[in-house]
This record gives structure tokens, C-alpha cells and sequence, in this order.
């Protein structure tokens, strides 16, 4: 964070030098710790400007300034000398022009982390602007609610859509060679053990992803999504092993060629600092709030202990069937007209042995217990099939995002 600060020309001299030097008393030991900073991956960094509001009258010089720069605008108001109303002057217009922006007030509660969190946000948003995400063979046919133009993408989220062949995933994977046999050994070595894949199955799950890896570098991408099905006819394999061991290596990467899903991920996986799980609610008892979240490729970091199966619709490849880590976890999605629907809940995991697994849906299964109020919401307003869940509790920072970040 970089401190900007603003003071009316009729201000006394001796009450701006005085506040100036407070704020940077205060912040200054902060800052240089890096206290407070955390939930942003590694590639989202950016230095972010803070407007410091010493007094009133200032609301012209910060609106000038702002012109400067995109996106949204932190203040950092006073609790004195008329810097308040004036920060809220400020924002108002700000949001009229269609920009966002957040207000700390100094000194109250915890308004270090506050303006840290602030500051989080903002990174990740730069961070998105400039991203770049591979559409590997576009999206799957299924998607009817979720295959946006990728132009629409770029306007609303920030990130560029780049579009890649399939073709040049298998043509890669059957060039994999030691690299995939190392990975598929040590994937096995880490396993609770195997059921239906064979040797063969593994070396080309793994390959997979080596293919994907060599083609994000090449083609400079912040995150990736492939049209995975499409995979079975070609290789007799699928993403699933792949797809879970990008996102283990913090490269965010989703199935099905779903775009809104991996803007979500991104969101969420920048606010909350770990890796996502892609699913399918699966099955929901509005009453008791209860959702089953079901799919074949959670990221390992994610799991206390997993299988290897065979993805569940088809029977072949390899795919994980995981048992969940987190108590809590978050559930996000980015959906609607336009894109500009947001939806975020949190829920408590119940644990498996109340919930026995079934064979009936996708390998790895997490049961959340929620507010019926969503559950309810769920099925009757839905963005989409997949949502996007995380360990923890994010749901106010994912929201934040969207109303302060975005832009």
C-alpha cells in the first residue's frame, strides 16, 4: 500500500502536519511487516494506492487524482476535522461515474486489517484485469446458462479469453513421456489406494497435465478451463487428475470449458488464499438445509484422504474420491444476465459418517449444512449448474469483491 494524502489549502498547517504524522506512525510499522496481508495467491500483487482524507474540502483534488488511475478507490477517512463527509462526498460520486471503492475510518475497530483487506481486494481486481485464461476446445454442450461470449467476459470481469484447440492438448499429452510417469507414481504413492484405474489409465491422466501445464506457460495463462468430456473420445481418459493437480499448484484451472465457474474460482481463490473445488449441488433437502456437492476433481490440498477411481459418468480414466478436510466451507457462483449476478453462503460440513458415501453421484462428495433460506434460494433462482466451494468462511469478502473490486 502507498499513501496518498489530501488537506484543504484553508486547513491549518499545524493540525495537516500533525495527522499526516499519526497516520504514519500507525501504519508505517504496519506496512513494512506486511501485517494483516493474506488470502491473495502469488500472482495477484500490485501496489495499491491509499487516499488519506486529512480534512474537508478535499473532495475536488481526490476526484482528480482518481481520474489517474482504473478501478476503485480506497479512503482512508479521519474520525475528525470534516475528513469523513468529505470521504463520503467522494465515493458517492465515484459510484455515480461507475466506480467502486471502499471507506476505512481510522482508529475504529480493527481498521488496519480493514484497510488491509481493502487493499486485497483492489490487487486482485488489477489482478484480473490484466489476467489471462485459456479456453481449451470452448465450453460443453450442456452449458446452456454458462457459455458467455468471451468479449463479455473481458468487459464485465476484467480478464482476456484465449481460445485454444483440443487438438493441441491430446497432440501434447502423447509427448509426456518420463514426466507423466513420475507424476502418475507419485500421485498413486499419496493415494489411500486405487480401485478401477490401471498403470496405463494413470500415465495418461498425469500426461494430461502435463500437456495443460507446457500449453498455460506457452500461451502465458493465469488460469485455464477445457472441455474435458471430449477427452474420453479421444484418449479414453479425462481432465479430472489434471484439473485437481493444476489447482493444487495454484494454477486455477475448471472443467467443462465453464467460464463463469473459473472467473469464480479466481474471486473466490483470491479472497480466501486456497485452492476451489468445482461441483455439482447434486442433490438439496430444502427443510433440513442440506446440498450434496458432488464432483471428480477437488484438489488434493483440499482432501485428508483420497482414492483413485474411474470418473464417475463414464467409467473410464482416472478421477479423485476425496474425503473433506474443512469444517466450514464457502460456496460462490458468478452467473445471470451479463455476468453481473453474484452468489456466495457459507455452510458447516457434516461429517461422512453421517452422510455415508454414495455411488450414485460424482466420486468426491461434501454434504454443507446451510440456511434453508439458501437452500431454498438455490432451486429457485439458480445462476448455474457448477458452484464453487472453498474451506472456510468468504462469503462477504467474495460480495465485496463484486461491489467494490470489479470495476
Amino acid at each position: 500500500m502507498e499513501l496518498v494524502f489530501f488537506a484543504s489549502a484553508i486547513a491549518r498547517r499545524e493540525a495537516i502536519e500533525a495527522s499526516e504524522a499519526w497516520v504514519r506512525r500507525e501504519l508505517g510499522p504496519w506496512l513494512e511487516a506486511g501485517a494483516g496481508a493474506g488470502g491473495m495467491p502469488a500472482a495477484p500483487t500490485a501496489t495499491v494506492p491509499i487516499a488519506t482524507v486529512l480534512t474537508g474540502g478535499t473532495e475536488a483534488q481526490v476526484l482528480k487524482w482518481a481520474e489517474a488511475s482504473a478501478g476503485p478507490v480506497i479512503l482512508l477517512a479521519l474520525p475528525h476535522s470534516n475528513s469523513l463527509p468529505a470521504c463520503l462526498e467522494i465515493l458517492a460520486s465515484l459510484t455515480q461515474l461507475g466506480r467502486g471503492g471502499r471507506i476505512v475510518v481510522a482508529d475504529r475497530g480493527d481498521w488496519k486489517l480493514g484497510l488491509t483487506a481493502a487493499a486485497d481486494l483492489v490487487a486482485l481486481g488489477a489482478f484480473l484485469r490484466r489476467a489471462r485464461v485459456g479456453l481449451f476446445g470452448g465450453p460443453s454442450d450442456w452449458l446452456t446458462a454458462s457459455s458467455p461470449d468471451p468479449s463479455l467476459v473481458t468487459e464485465v470481469w476484467g480478464p482476456e479469453v484465449v481460445t485454444i484447440p483440443l487438438s493441441e492438448v491430446v497432440a501434447r499429452a502423447s509427448r509426456q513421456g518420463d514426466a507423466g510417469a513420475r507424476l502418475a507414481a507419485e500421485i498413486e504413492r499419496a493415494s489411500a489406494g486405487t480401485v478401477e484405474p490401471d498403470g496405463a489409465t494413470l500415465l495418461g491422466a498425469a500426461s494430461l497435465h502435463g500437456a495443460l501445464r507446457e500449453l498455460a506457460s506457452e500461451h502465458r495463462l493465469d488460469a485455464l478451463t477445457v472441455r474435458c468430456f471430449d477427452l474420453l473420445g479421444e484418449l479414453r481418459n479425462t481432465g479430472c487428475l489434471a484439473v485437481s493437480r493444476l489447482n493444487d499448484e495454484g494454477l486455477t484451472a475448471a472443467c467443462e470449458g465453464d467460464l463463469p465457474s473459473l472467473l469464480t474460482m479466481m474471486v473466490l481463490g483470491g479472497v480466501s488464499g486456497q485452492p476451489c473445488f468445482m461441483a455439482n449441488p447434486s442433490d438439496v433437502a430444502v427443510d433440513e438445509g442440506l446440498i450434496t456437492f458432488a464432483h471428480c476433481s477437488i484438489p488434493l490440498r483440499l482432501v485428508r484422504t483420497f482414492r483413485l477411481r474411474s470418473h464417475f459418468e463414464s467409467g473410464v480414466g482416472a478421477a479423485v474420491e476425496g474425503t473433506i478436510a474443512a469444517r466450514e466451507m464457502t460456496v460462490a457462483r458468478i452467473g445471470g444476465p451479463g455476468l453481473r449476478s453474484v452468489r456466495a453462503f457459507a455452510g458447516e460440513v457434516v461429517p461422512e459418517e453421517s452422510r455415508p458415501r454414495r455411488d450414485d453421484l460424482c466420486r468426491t462428495q461434501v454434504t454443507l449444512r446451510v440456511s434453508p433460506v439458501e437452500a431454498r434460494l438455490l432451486l429457485d433462482l439458480p445462476l448455474g449448474n457448477h458452484h464453487i466451494l472453498t474451506p472456510g468462511r468468504h462469503a462477504q469478502a467474495f460480495l465485496d469483491y463484486d461491489r467494490i473490486a470489479r470495476s
